[in-house]
């Protein structure tokens, strides 16, 4: 993995809607239709954040079936593994950031939403 400037780093992640998107991919995998609803945005609006980040090398995406799952990328490099542990620490304090993980967790329990949970010691959970 190249290592990424830190102001592009910075620029990927200054936006509130990235850092929310962010947020969500900390505790695992989800699929692009069910975080526009989780964070009450529209799709495209989702979407073009999520390829900002992808191309920043935060996220990845898998495609299964007609579904795009996107998920944290490893920490490949010390400047993200940093970030990651950042916003671990600071996402849940964010009252924004908790009540999209609120609507998160309400939504799997209800069963509207899928969420797949990193492996064991990939995890991202504050």
């Amino acid at each position: 993995m190249k290592q990424p400037r830190l102001d592009e780093l910075f620029r990927a992640v200054s936006d509130p809607t990235r850092l929310r998107l962010l947020n969500i991919l900390r505790l695992g995998s989800i699929c692009v239709c069910e975080l526009h609803a989780v964070l009450q945005i529209p799709q495209p609006t989702a979407s073009r954040h999520l390829a900002a980040l992808r191309h920043a090398e935060l996220v990845q995406d898998c495609r299964i079936g007609n579904r795009i799952m996107y998920s944290l990328a490893p920490p490949g490099t010390a400047q993200i593994e940093a970030l990651y542990q950042l916003l671990d620490k600071f996402c849940p304090c964010e009252e924004v950031m908790s009540a999209d993980l609120a609507r998160l967790r309400e939504a799997v329990k209800k069963g509207s939403c899928r969420l797949d949970p990193y492996p064991h010691g990939q995890e991202f959970r504050a």
